[in-house]
């Protein structure tokens, strides 16, 4: 059987057909975005604490603008996109005098992640651009809020 190439519909809609397409993704976005924060912050409540600090190699490549990091808060994962050299580089000092560094507070300031870490002397606060929570690692950890399983939790749950 012979298929043809997918095409792309988007340039075949009108134009009030684009805009109801956009704002469907908008939309899915902010949702996506919110169940995110609402995860972070049961983290945040449950007194979860960062216990390690990787660099995926791949994402390297733009030193001047940041790093991307992936975190273990109480046994899940996330990824922080373009964290401030300077701020991750305290955060592993941290890390490494620490057992676990705990997050206090997470939120958004315009379209930046603002992940804030209680550490011996102040307040480390990481603001970073992309923020992505992933499968849970190692099997250890807990649900982020009681009877709610996976990495994303609906706000109106």
């Amino acid at each position: 059987m012979n298929r043809s190439r997918p095409t792309d519909v988007l340039p075949r809609l009108s134009r009030a057909e684009r805009r109801a397409w956009k704002a469907v993704e908008r939309k899915a976005q902010r949702d996506h975005e919110t169940d995110q924060l609402v995860a972070l912050l049961g983290l945040a409540a449950a007194g979860g604490g960062v216990t390690g600090v990787t660099t995926p190699a791949e994402e390297h490549t733009d030193q001047a603008a940041g790093t991307a990091v992936e975190m273990i808060i109480d046994g899940r994962r996330l990824r922080a996109g373009r964290v401030h050299r300077r701020s991750l580089s305290n955060l592993r000092d941290a890390v490494t005098s620490i057992a676990a560094v705990p997050l206090t507070a997470v939120g958004r300031y315009g379209p930046y992640w603002v992940l804030t870490f209680r550490v011996a002397t102040e307040q480390l606060v990481l603001l970073v651009d992309h923020l992505t929570l992933l499968p849970e690692w190692g099997g250890g950890g807990r649900d982020v809020l009681p009877g709610v399983a996976g990495p994303l939790v609906g706000a109106g749950a």
